[in-house]
């Protein structure tokens, strides 16, 4: 009595197998060309044992070559380290207050983002809402009462444009954007 065994596998089964043995074939790659990066290669002016000569044929005589030795390349020179003052910090277009925020808040509506008491987390909003595809011009930190800074963004002609950005910016996360009137 013989017994028959039969393996079926689906669709997804034999894609699941095949991706298997890609990803351990990668593995085994990038295991390999990790540990080739770890031996250190061997230095260029190493000899290459030669092969035994073959026995000589009566009558016949082969030249005697001396293997010859590749000269070893001299030591490239080292400097000794030296100390090099850091350079002195450049003014950047980010460290410059933007134009918008000198800009007068009194023209045009405004909408803030955020107020923050710290100016790194104030400029980290502002790139974010430049991000989101506002120029630099437009996102502004300015600063308030109370050593606290604000996240705007504006100016805007008319109170429905300003509308308008605000819930585009409560949609993309900033729950606290609303319109502010003008001179505030």
């Amino acid at each position: 009595m013989s017994r028959y065994f039969e393996i079926i596998i689906t669709g997804r089964q034999l894609a699941a197998l095949i991706a298997g043995v890609a990803l351990l074939i990668a593995v085994a790659f990038g295991l390999g060309a990790a540990v080739r990066l770890l031996q250190p290669a061997a230095p260029p002016h190493e000899v290459i044992a030669a092969a035994p000569a073959a026995t000589p044929t009566p009558g016949l005589q082969a030249p005697v070559v001396a293997p010859t030795e590749v000269p070893a390349p001299p030591p490239a020179p080292t400097a000794a380290p030296t100390a090099t003052p850091a350079p002195a910090p450049v003014a950047t277009e980010r460290a410059k207050p933007p134009a918008a925020a000198a800009a007068s808040p009194a023209h045009g509506r405004w909408v803030q983002v955020a107020a923050f008491a710290k100016h790194e987390q104030a400029e980290g909003v502002r790139n974010r809402v430049i991000a989101l595809g506002f120029t630099p011009r437009q996102a502004a930190v300015q600063p308030a009462g109370g050593g606290k800074f604000r996240v705007r963004v504006g100016p805007f002609p008319d109170v429905e444009s300003a509308g308008r950005v605000a819930a585009r910016l409560r949609a993309e996360g900033f729950g606290g954007a609303f319109v502010v009137k003008p001179g505030e």
